[in-house]
């Protein structure tokens, strides 16, 4: 399955998943990747809606358990994580 929509998510959907968005937008330029839509939402609001791949800290694991294109991490700031896991649910090596 492609991935064409990417959910950033936090607890209130304002400041954390706000800040990831612009990192996933940040980490797939660079790695090429065109054709995505990244929005950012509160946990509840994004479990309602249908996206291909999900983005969430770890305190946020459990909500997200039944999901299977999830992206959990660690620290939710580091960039390097989140291109390692990026490139996993994108199929990119490197």
């Amino acid at each position: 399955m492609a991935i064409r929509t990417v959910v950033c998510c936090c607890g209130m959907g304002l400041g954390t998943s706000l800040l990831a968005k612009m990192n996933v937008e940040k980490v797939l330029k660079q790695l090429g990747v065109s054709g995505v839509s990244v929005e950012h939402s509160s946990i509840s609001d994004a479990l309602v809606s249908k996206f291909d791949l999900y983005v969430v800290s770890k305190d946020l694991a459990k909500e997200v358990a039944s999901l299977s294109n999830v992206v959990i991490l660690e620290n939710i700031m580091n960039a390097a994580e989140l291109e390692t896991k990026l490139r996993g649910a994108f199929n990119i090596s490197g």
